[in-house]
């Protein structure tokens, strides 16, 4: 039930984004599929639409910053642990950076070719765009999750995040490696809000 209730608000916000089709999409042009696919990780007024739905129940972003950020918080998928425990707004601004270049300018593949991680532009932050484009550069599962492995990042994703990652072509191993990396840490910093719980202990 729970899985068809986000598919089902997926299915929502993509209604939402055909609709919105005749609005310009930056960056169209470097991404293959169809432009309702290409808008599952392209910015804009529709983005903002898909973005509400990703959004819902984001822990890692409630985590960083105390609540969600916006519409399009939902394309934060992978955070280094340095971000937990700085001062609010610091974090708030630099995620918002990382969101606006994921919605705004969409990774490549040429670009995640030429990355040497996931993190395709060494910003700290792993967004859902960055994931497609490694799958549409070309990169075999091992080859993506060595590379998501390379960040050393924690990585937390809602249904409706794993949906979309799915629906352009992301492997279901991938997404499972995904949640496992820096597990322990990731549970560790998901578990609580106040500092003294997400502030990284001294003996770590």
């Amino acid at each position: 039930m729970h899985i068809r209730t986000h598919t089902a608000s997926l299915s929502i916000a993509l209604a939402a984004l055909i609709s919105l089709s005749a609005a310009p999409l930056t960056g169209c042009e470097d991404l293959p599929g169809t432009r309702t696919q290409q808008a599952t990780v392209i910015g804009g007024a529709s983005g903002a639409v898909l973005g509400a739905v990703l959004a819902k129940e984001n822990r890692l972003l409630g985590a960083l910053i105390g609540g969600l950020l916006g519409a399009g918080g939902g394309y934060l998928i992978g955070a280094n642990t340095d971000w937990f425990g700085k001062d609010d707004d610091e974090t708030r601004n630099e995620v918002q950076k990382a969101v606006d270049r994921a919605e705004r300018n969409p990774a490549t593949p040429e670009q995640a070719r030429r990355a040497r991680t996931a993190d395709i532009n060494n910003d700290g932050f792993v967004t859902l765009d960055e994931v497609v484009a490694m799958e549409r550069a070309g990169f075999s599962d091992d080859e993506m999750i060595q590379r998501l492995e390379a960040t050393n990042q924690i990585f937390d994703l809602n249904q409706s995040q794993e949906d979309v990652l799915r629906d352009n072509g992301v492997s279901g191993r991938v997404i499972t490696r995904m949640k496992q990396i820096n597990r322990q840490e990731r549970d560790r910093l998901l578990s609580g809000t106040s500092n003294d719980v997400i502030s990284r202990d001294s003996d770590d």
